[in-house]
Formats: C-alpha cells, structure tokens, sequence
C-alpha cells in the first residue's frame, strides 16, 4: 500500500508538473490528431489497422524501403480510393520528397500541442494546483500533514558539511499543504549572512525556530574536537538553557553528551565572570565598551552625546587609576567606590607619595600623570552639575553591580576565584556558553552582561582570523531570542564583517518596530537588518514589519478580473403588477475584463491572518550548493544553500517550520540529525 501510494503521489506531482502536464497533453492531442489526419496522408491506409501504423512508423525512421512497402501493399486484396491513389503515385515516384514532408508535418504539430498544452498549464493549469491541498491547519506544514523526512545515508565525518534545515515548502506562494514537501537546507556559506525571525508572542519563534535550529547545531559533529560548533546563547527569559540543556545531553557518542562543554553563566552560579577583567586590553577600549552598553540606556537617537563622551573619559581614566592601586584588577565595584565615595582622592595622595619615593615605574608614572591631571584639573574644577551628570552616568550603570551581594559575588568576585575560562576558549575548544538571566527581574544588569559577552564574543570571533594557533575550523555560532532585549547599536558593525570569520548568527524579535522601541533610531535597526540577509517572517500585527517583508519579497505581475453586466431595452415602462421595469426588445451584454497589475507577492492579510503557527514567509540566500547550483538531488527534492561559491539564489516562499521534537538523533551517528514529522498538533511558544 506504501508503494502505491508512493506512485500515485509520483503520477499527480507529475500530471501538474508543467513539464509532465505539457508532455502528457501533447500526447494524447498528437494521437487523436493522428488518428484522423494520417488515414489522408498515408498512401496505404486502407482501414482501422495496426500493420499500417507500424509500417508507417518504420518507414518515417528511416528503417524499411517505401517503394518495397508499396509493392507489398499491392498485392494483397486492396481498395484505394481515388486521392489515395494520386497519393500513391506521387510517393512511389518521389519518396524523398515525401518523407521530408511526413517529418516536418509530425515535427511542427508535436510542437504546436506542446506549447499549447503550455500555455494552458500557465493559464488554467498553475492556478488550480496551486490551490489543491489540504487545507492548513494551526500547526503549520507539520500537523496533521502524514510526510516523513528521509534519513539520509551517513557521509564520512571529513565530507560532512554544516547543514541546517530551515523548513520545508510545501506551496510557494500558498500555506496549503502537500503530501511530500519539499525541505529547505541552508548551507554555512548561506548561514554566515545571518538569520533573523520575527513574529508575535505565540507564532513558533522559539519552539518551531530557535529550538531546532539550536538541536542542529548541537548534533553536528558532537565527538569531533576540531569542528563541533563553539556556542554562545543569551537566554533572557530563564527558561531556554533548560532545554539546551537537554540537546546537549543527548549530542554525541558520549553519555553525557557536551555537557563538558556548557558554561552557565548567571548570579550565584558555578563560574565567576568579571567584565572588566581584561589585562590586554587597553583602558580606552573598555571604556568605549561601557559606553555602548550607556547608549543602550539611553534610548533616541536625539540623546545628549557630550555626556556619554565625559562619561567614557572619565571611565577610562578610573581604570587607569584601579588598576594603578589593585595591581592592574579592576571591577565594577572599584570604579563605583571611587566615584560615588570619592575614593580617588585619596588614591591620589597614595600615589603622589609613591611618586615622590621613586616607587612609580615609566610607564606607572605616566598613567599616573594622565589620571591626576584629569581628576585634578578638570573633573574637580567642572561645575558641580556637570560633575553630578556625569557621575550619575557612570553610576546607574556600575550601581547595578553593588546593591545586591549575589551580583557582587558573580561579577565582581576577586581575582583568584574567577573561573571563566574566555571566549578564547570557545574558539579553540568549542565550548557552549549560555547566558541564563531574566530580562525582566534584571533589566539593567541583563542588558550590561549580555552586551559584554556579545563584544567578547565578537573580539574573539574577529581575532581568531590572525591569533596564532587559533581554531579556523570550527563554526561559531551566536544565538540570540528575543533578540529585542539585549541589542545593541554595534551589532550591525559586527554582523557585517563576520562573516569571514565563519560566524554564524541567529536572533529572533517580535517585530522591527520592538527593535527601534529598545534602540530608539530607525536607522540603527535598518542597519542591523541589512546585515541579517536570511529572514523568516511569521504572523505578525505590526505594520513596518509586514512593509518590510514586503519589500524584500518584492512584486509579481497579477491579473484582476472584473465582470460587468449591461441590460437595455426599448419602451421601457414600470409595471405595477411586477414592481419592476418592463421593456421590450430587452438586450443583455455581458463583459469580461482582465488588468495586468503589479502587486506585491504576498498580500498584506497574508502576514495578519493567512498564515497559521509554525507559518511563515522567508526570503533566504542560496549560497553555492552541494552541486554548485543552490539545488540538491535525492528524494525527496531539496532546496540546498552551501558552498563556498560565489554563485546563489535568492527562494522566497511561504516556509512550514519543523518543532524541535519531530526531530530525533540518527542511531549510531551523533554527529546530524534527521526529522521525522509526527501527527500530533504542536502548541506554540
């Protein structure tokens, strides 16, 4: 029953294939134009029989004589009639002349039935298949659908490429389902241009999209300590480390899977983190990273930037002058004492009277000279006011760090119980680090953290390009929900040139409108998007992100149809009897309109109430593919983005996401995964 079931789906994907409807069309056209224009052709075809057919069909391929069929047709008991016979003659005297005609004749009339049954497929044809299907139902191309995704056969872990399956497309332009649909691969070479999804509270985002992208990429090449993908996930919420967790444990041959790899960071967890700790970096470079985090405090574009400028200055200048005094270890602690206390007075004076013994090396000497003179001449002698601004800056950011003693102890731990061990480490040794803190009991100290670990994050993945024995095979991955929470305007800086560094990013919003509400400049999130090529557009309510998606989908030449009935008549008179007009000699005329419009691809009411959960639009980037040309081969067909060509496609098409756990490990290979859909309706986020 499998079987059969399998060739009738074969046989209808076929019929309404515009090449098999075309073909099959011709087909039957050409045998019923034969069957009554050939007995008129032929010179023999004295009746409804098989032996001329074929005698016919030999001699127009060349492989029998026609003057020897001519003869052997005569002598048997014949009855020609007279234009049969003129055809006869002519054909024994010239059967060049007349096979030529037989060729062309046949050959121009397969065309003519072919291009025609074309242009009817186009017309009538196309429409109507694209309508045929199961009507969609809430779970998007995963419900109640009955597909199964083939495992495929397992590749050496050397030709194993990272592949990511996106969705599957079962009608291009349409949510409605198909028995076999067709599952959408990105490749890394597409997955380096970024991949964003956005849609309302409930669509699918993180249990169709971000759960089983992040499953994924667990499982690829889990045993492998050159390759497996080095992770970074800020988790705003609390909840998505939980089943992070649980992909981890399942990933490879080992029986605890990664869980090696997995640093939480979060207050009063295992690891100490300090962000301010970076002994190689200079103090203008974190000062310029607290300024970042200050802008994102500091919503519109139209903020006053002359106070974060005397802001960073003059955090730059407190760290010089911490680490003077700590032996070159600073945290958020110290630089909130010394500027909320007062404390660089007398930091000061300890310091002037080491330089008056000769304790101060050349290069202590010099720092101590920048911060005395900053401190000292122009912090002390700005206006009150001024210096109150400028210190309530500094201070609503590092106060965050002090008032609680769990956050004192997780980010301002002394030196010697720090054990996170760097991004570096990520790079070189694929580790999974998760940053596990809500958003909403934290906002302040969620957004400082997430934004020093992003730049973190970033400087290492840049850098691993020149370090000396840094990793350059390994992906790293970067993965971000309600992305909303925790931007920042350097994002886009970062998204732009990452891609050399095989960086891939993954991000996930309500919308574009949330964005600019967290930014608060248009400018900055457009430019953000830019630098996120691949998008997945799920239902949504917000109008610059419907405009949006429309733009990027583009426009489609459409035709309108209009009807228009027209009644006249002669004598026309009301009849009280009828309550109506009456009139003779009464004409009807009807008429049909058709206008070429140019209208988006997908309408408007597509991205409010057409699509279901787990449904969406996406405009994605096929990068070079397996074979070169964005396509892959095997049953089911695949679209296929990878590579590291130049060449790729851009698919836009109305996208089923698959929930994570229709996706199940291949046994014995912990290194991919394979989907298998399940009949069960899958809630959404």
């Amino acid at each position: 029953m499998h079987t059969l079931r399998l060739m009738r789906n074969y046989l209808v994907r076929l019929a309404f294939s515009p090449g098999g409807f075309a073909l099959i069309t011709a087909f039957i056209c050409f045998v019923a134009h034969g069957a009554i224009v050939l007995p008129m052709l032929s010179y023999y075809w004295w009746g409804w029989s098989t032996r001329p057919l074929l005698d016919f069909i030999m001699e127009i391929v060349g492989r029998t004589s026609m003057q020897a069929s001519i003869l052997q047709g005569l002598s048997g008991p014949v009855s020609l009639a007279p234009e049969q016979a003129v055809l006869l003659k002519a054909v024994y005297t010239s059967p060049e002349a007349y096979l030529i005609f037989m060729r062309l004749y046949l050959g121009l009339a397969w065309a003519f039935f072919y291009l025609c049954a074309r242009f009817v497929y186009h017309i009538a044809v196309y429409p109507l298949a694209s309508k045929i299907g199961r009507p969609s139902a809430a779970g998007g191309g995963c419900t109640d659908s009955g597909y199964q995704l083939t495992e495929v056969e397992a590749r050496s872990r050397e030709a194993q490429p990272l592949e990511l399956l996106i969705g599957l497309q079962h009608q291009k332009k349409s949510t409605a389902l198909i028995d076999q649909p067709v599952p959408i691969r990105l490749g890394l070479q597409s997955l380096r241009t970024g991949l964003i999804v956005t849609g309302t509270t409930g669509t699918g985002k993180t249990y169709g999209a971000l759960y089983s992208y992040t499953r994924q990429f667990l499982h690829y090449r889990p045993d492998d300590p050159e390759r497996k993908p080095g992770i970074l996930i800020l988790d705003v919420k609390g909840n998505y480390c939980d089943q992070v967790l649980q992909f981890v444990a399942e990933a490879g041959q080992n029986a605890t899977g990664r869980m090696q790899d997995v640093i939480i960071i979060e207050i009063g967890g295992q690891y100490r983190y300090n962000p301010l700790h970076k002994p190689l970096l200079r103090p203008q470079v974190l000062a310029n990273r607290l300024r970042v985090i200050l802008e994102t405090f500091s919503i519109g574009k139209n903020h006053d930037t002359y106070w974060l400028d005397k802001a960073e200055f003059m955090i730059a200048e407190s760290i010089k002058l911490a680490r003077l005094v700590h032996g070159g270890y600073v945290t958020f602690e110290d630089i909130d004492r010394l500027i909320r206390r007062k404390e660089y007075q007398g930091h000061l004076a300890q310091l002037a009277r080491k330089e008056r013994a000769g304790l101060l090396s050349p290069e202590e000497l010099e720092t101590y000279i920048s911060v005395r003179d900053f401190f000292t001449y122009e912090f002390e002698q700005s206006d009150e006011r001024v210096r109150n601004i400028i210190e309530s800056e500094v201070t609503r950011m590092t106060a965050t760090f002090t008032t609680d003693p769990d956050i004192r102890r997780s980010f301002c731990a002394p030196q010697e119980e720090l054990n996170f061990p760097g991004f570096d480490d990520l790079v070189d040794h694929g580790k999974i680090v998760i940053l596990r803190m809500n958003a909403e009991e934290y906002q302040n100290l969620a957004k400082i953290i997430s934004t020093y670990l992003k730049l973190d994050f970033q400087s290492s993945v840049m850098t691993r390009l020149v370090r000396p024995g840094a990793n350059r095979l390994r992906p790293l991955i970067f993965i971000n929900d309600e992305y909303h929470f925790m931007a920042s305007r350097t994002d886009s800086k970062f998204f732009s040139v990452c891609r050399e560094a095989d960086c891939i990013n993954v991000v996930a919003t309500q919308s574009f409108t949330s964005l600019v509400d967290s930014l608060g400049d248009k400018t900055v999130v457009e430019t953000i998007l830019q630098n996120l090529v691949n998008k997945i557009w799920l239902r949504s309510d917000d109008h610059d992100t419907i405009e949006a998606a429309q733009r990027a989908t583009g426009k489609e030449i459409k035709f309108r149809r209009s009807e228009s009935l027209t009644e006249s008549g002669k004598n026309s008179n009301y009849s009280w009897m009828f309550g109506r007009s009456v009139a003779r000699n009464s004409n009807l005329s009807k008429s049909v309109n058709y206008q070429a419009v140019e209208e988006h691809t997908f309408p408007y009411d597509l991205f409010r109430q057409g699509l279901r959960i787990m449904q969406g639009v996406a405009f994605l980037v096929l990068g070079g593919g397996r074979n070169g040309n964005g396509k892959g081969k095997g049953n089911p067909p695949t679209n296929h983005a990878g590579g590291r060509g130049m060449k790729g496609d851009i698919l836009t098409t109305v996208i089923h996401l698959i929930p994570f756990d229709h996706f199940r490990p291949l046994p014995g290979a912990g290194s991919r995964v394979a989907g298998k859909a399940r009949s069960k309706d899958a809630p959404g986020r």
